[in-house]
């Protein structure tokens, strides 16, 4: 009996060291705070789209195209510059081609002209008047394509290419390219309803070219009076 107490009290310090050093599980670290969700951001508002350019399928004028321009602006770079700066400050860059707002007149190889004029710094603002008609029409479908032919001239030119002595070219005028028939109805019937409110003037030339400017409501025709309109008929 004793000999059992004695074991029993030795063996009782054994027992408790050995569960002191036991190691104890360690529980995994708790994970970090997930981050905040970003506040949502607002929707972005579109910006309204700038008209699209004209550019008609197939030149009329192919000789006086964009090639020919580069070669005649070379010498007036900075004068087509501050032209082009004027347009795009005016909102009226993306109506048509530069090389196409500055064709002087078809017979200018006639005339021994230079293929292409650049209107004075005064006349500038005629220009934007006419291209904000233009602008117009095109954004409304009336012309969906259009190609300009003809604009400014100087006196001279005008004289030998057989224009009137008070020409709106001479300001600034466009001619554009001959138009299908469904078209030349849309811009007659804009110019019936709302020319007048445009100080627009269209003519159709016996070549089928339209002419348009903003220089008076009227209209004319091959005889160059109202009762050959071709907006009248």
């Amino acid at each position: 009996m004793r000999r059992r107490l004695r074991s029993g009290f030795w063996l009782a310090p054994l027992l408790a060291a050995a569960v002191a050093c036991t190691p104890r599980p360690v529980s995994p670290p708790a994970p970090p705070p997930a981050p905040p969700a970003p506040a949502p951001s607002a929707p972005a508002v579109p910006s309204a789209p700038e008209p699209s350019p004209v550019t008609p399928r197939v030149l009329t004028d192919d000789e006086r195209d964009a090639v020919l321009f580069t070669r005649w602006r070379s010498g007036r770079e900075a004068e087509v510059e501050a032209f082009e700066a004027f347009l795009v400050y005016e909102k009226v860059a993306r109506v048509a081609p530069t090389y196409q707002l500055l064709r002087s007149a078809s017979m200018w190889k006639e005339c021994r002209a230079e293929p292409f004029q650049l209107p004075p710094p005064e006349l500038w603002p005629e220009v934007r008047d006419v291209l904000s008609l233009l602008q117009e029409l095109h954004t409304r479908g009336v012309l969906p394509e259009f190609e300009v032919v003809s604009a400014y001239r100087p006196a001279g030119l005008n004289r030998c290419a057989g224009g009137a002595a008070r020409s709106s070219h001479l300001r600034f005028a466009v001619d554009i390219a001959p138009l299908d028939a469904a078209t030349a109805d849309r811009l007659c019937r804009f110019w019936r309803e709302e020319g007048a409110a445009w100080n627009m003037g269209v003519s159709r030339y016996p070549t089928g070219r339209i002419h348009i400017d903003r220089n008076g409501y009227r209209t004319w025709g091959a005889s160059h009076g109202r009762g050959s309109s071709y907006c009248l008929r």
